[in-house]
């Protein structure tokens, strides 16, 4: 939407030499033949003319006189209206170039042709510069705006005077020339935000805060150099710790957790040991028992190390996405076969249900076969006995809403139960390190505790989605998105489109 021009930012017209008024201009006539009346009443005097021809040589330079002023004030006048009009002007450079007074009058001869050259030049210095301080100002901002921290600058009365795009998406406009306590009602907060404005220096504080969701920030404020009759401000600095405390309370957890499940089996073959060297060193029939329970240790250890090894491949590699094809069927395939003397001891029957029509995964062979695994272990530990696992595979339709932006084609692979389901508020901790719905019936039929953990990495490494739908006494799905290749277009298709 354009601006109309106004009478302070344009109009060459209100520029444009003016004419004065002729009493004003009589008067200055008046004022510079003055010292030529004299002279020519001083030789009237003498004699030396007659008085009517002094009074007419009076006269002339009087026209004269007029005609000089006429022109020379004109011009000034001219000149300090489009001083004026720029002084008043938001824009002094289109002012300058709309009335273009200056040039104009630069034309000329004289001493007002002078100050008109000197001035043009001297606004155009000043148009220069200020184009060179809005583009540094504009760079300045730019680069505070894309700091990723949100920061705060808080004036002399500790109002927010202004921050940067971190702080309003974090904080809104809402707090734009509110008090510090808008931010954060923190008392360590509070109390350092007046320090620093009383006294400069700076401070650091860190607090929690809940809104919409709990973050913990470390905040350094810092008290700015006072300008020339301006009183002290301050600028507040937020630095996110958020993920570093998660990351280093799961680091936490998880040595707590490895150590409490390694805890136990090494307790166990401990007491063992020592009974078989003391009280049961001649009963063969306790060293069968307790060889029993101890390779179960070892083999629960052993399966343990190996998930802690696999987490961490995982985790290494997850930055980058796998980019090899590999087909489904022959995958799942196998691993019935693999497991089905296991499914078969349970009368649980392993089905499949894989469109032959579905295109090459680009995914990693031994990852997807390991998904599979942990997912189709899971259905036969918790399924019900004389029940149906089957394994779905289809392109994907309805996408989960992580997944809802991604332009690339997915296929959806899904392990089906039917035992005893999980309740809902257990659902969204399934993929953490260590978490079991039964503690004591996930250790009893050998579970780590890590298996979905290392499920949720692979498929986040492959750019997927997992997904987990359960019913209590009805069974449970696990289903994982994984990318694939544009799926061929079949002639019934084709005519469709047509």
């Amino acid at each position: 939407m354009s601006e109309q021009p106004n009478d302070t930012d344009s109009g060459t017209q209100n520029d444009s030499p003016a004419a004065l008024p002729l009493w004003d201009v009589f008067r200055g006539g008046l004022v510079v033949s003055l010292p030529a009346a004299i002279a020519l009443g001083g030789i009237a005097a003498l004699d030396a003319v007659k008085p009517w021809h002094a009074a007419g040589a009076w006269t002339v330079s009087l026209v004269v006189a007029m005609a000089i002023i006429r022109r020379h004030y004109s011009l000034l006048d001219a000149i300090k209206r489009h001083i004026q009009r720029r002084a008043g002007s938001s824009n002094p450079e289109r002012a300058s170039k709309s009335g273009d007074v200056l040039s104009n009058i630069g034309e000329g001869i004289g001493e007002t042709a002078e100050l008109s050259a000197a001035l043009t030049r001297l606004f155009r210095v000043t148009a220069d510069r200020r184009s060179q301080l809005q583009a540094l100002n504009e760079r300045h901002v730019s680069i505070i705006d894309n700091i990723p921290d949100p920061l705060i600058f808080l004036n002399h009365k500790g109002r927010v005077q202004s921050m940067n795009k971190a702080a309003r998406d974090q904080f809104g406009g809402r707090i734009m020339g509110r008090e510090l306590s808008h931010v954060a009602r923190d008392p360590a907060l509070l109390e350092a935000g007046n320090a620093i404005l009383a006294q400069g220096g700076h401070r650091t504080v860190e607090i929690s805060i809940s809104d919409p969701v709990n973050r913990v920030f470390n905040i350094r404020l810092e008290a700015l150099p006072e300008e020339q009759g301006e009183q002290r401000s301050a600028l507040v600095i937020f630095r996110d710790l958020t993920e570093s405390r998660r990351i280093e309370s799961m680091r936490v957890d998880f040595v707590a957790n490895v150590s409490h499940e390694l805890r136990t089996p090494l307790a166990t073959l401990h007491g063992f040991i020592e009974t078989l060297r003391g009280p049961a060193r001649d009963d063969l029939e306790a060293h069968e028992r307790f060889l029993e329970i101890m390779e179960q240790q070892t083999s629960r250890m052993t399966r343990l190390v190996t998930d802690l090894l696999s987490l961490s491949r995982i985790e290494t590699a997850e930055h980058t996405a796998p980019n090899e094809e590999i087909e489904l069927r022959p995958l799942a395939e196998h691993l019935t076969a693999a497991t089905e003397m296991t499914a078969a001891r349970q009368g649980i029957k392993v089905a499949l249900d894989i469109d032959p029509a579905l295109p090459p995964l680009i995914a990693n062979s031994d990852e997807i076969s390991q998904v599979l695994q942990n997912l189709l272990e899971n259905a036969l530990k918790y399924g019900r006995d004389q029940s149906v696992v089957t394994i779905h595979a289809k392109m994907a339709k309805d996408l989960p809403a992580s997944l809802s932006l991604q332009a690339h084609h997915l296929v959806a692979i899904s392990v089906s139960d039917q035992g005893d389901g999980i309740p809902r508020e257990h659902i969204p901790r399934l993929t953490e390190r260590f978490y079991r719905v039964d503690t004591a019936r996930s250790r009893e039929l050998g579970g780590t505790g890590l298996g979905l953990a290392i499920v949720k990495h692979i498929v986040s490494r492959h750019r997927g989605a997992l997904t987990i739908d359960s019913k209590v006494g009805e069974g449970s799905t696990f289903t994982v998105y994984i990318p694939c290749k544009a799926p061929a277009v079949t002639k019934s298709q084709l005519f469709a489109a047509g």
